[in-house]
């Protein structure tokens, strides 16, 4: 078991160093940490938020299935980040490109792509014909995560599957509830 994990943390590092330094260039080095933002606590819970109070009764619902998925996936977010206790790669890592951070909590997984998943995947459910913008948006906070040295690209991953697994099964649960 400890040649599978140690396999697996090493390809991990190895795609941490090519997102964080390979394709590093001054472009992304501006842009990316506007972008990271978009999976953001602030923006996160705003986007729920209009969604809810601006918006018409079908785009209210969608509001709450997006405030519910995130809600319901940073429970499941905070609970393992206690269990797994991993250390952020600009704490553990050398040579990377850090752009500051303050971040001082655990790594796994990541809280940011969680986020921006379980709001993405929501919107895409509900407004099909923007799946592609919706989700190529939730990709590219989650590299940014990586780029930005803060997050391994396993802790992105698993953001992605939590973030998507609590988006469907809220979008299903409240549909249920609602034309029950």
């Amino acid at each position: 078991m400890n040649k599978v994990v140690n396999f697996v943390n090493r390809g991990d590092i190895k795609l941490f160093y090519i997102i964080n330094d390979k394709i590093k260039c001054n472009f992304l080095d501006k842009i990316i940490p506007l972008l990271t933002n978009l999976g953001g606590a602030i923006t996160t819970i705003l986007t729920c938020f209009i969604l809810i109070y601006f918006g018409n009764d079908e785009v209210k619902i969608v509001g709450y299935k997006s405030l519910a998925a995130l809600s319901t996936s940073h429970i499941m977010v905070h609970f393992l980040k206690k269990i797994f206790t991993r250390e952020r790669p600009f704490i553990k890592l050398e040579k990377i490109n850090t752009f500051k951070n303050k971040l001082f909590d655990y790594s796994f997984p990541s809280g940011h792509t969680t986020a921006i998943f379980s709001i993405c995947v929501t919107l895409a459910l509900n407004f099909s014909v923007f799946t592609m913008f919706f989700i190529a948006i939730a990709f590219v906070v989650g590299l940014s995560r990586v780029y930005m040295g803060v997050h391994y690209p396993s802790d992105v991953l698993v953001g992605m599957v939590i973030g998507t697994i609590f988006a469907v099964t809220n979008n299903v649960f409240i549909d249920m509830l609602i034309f029950a």
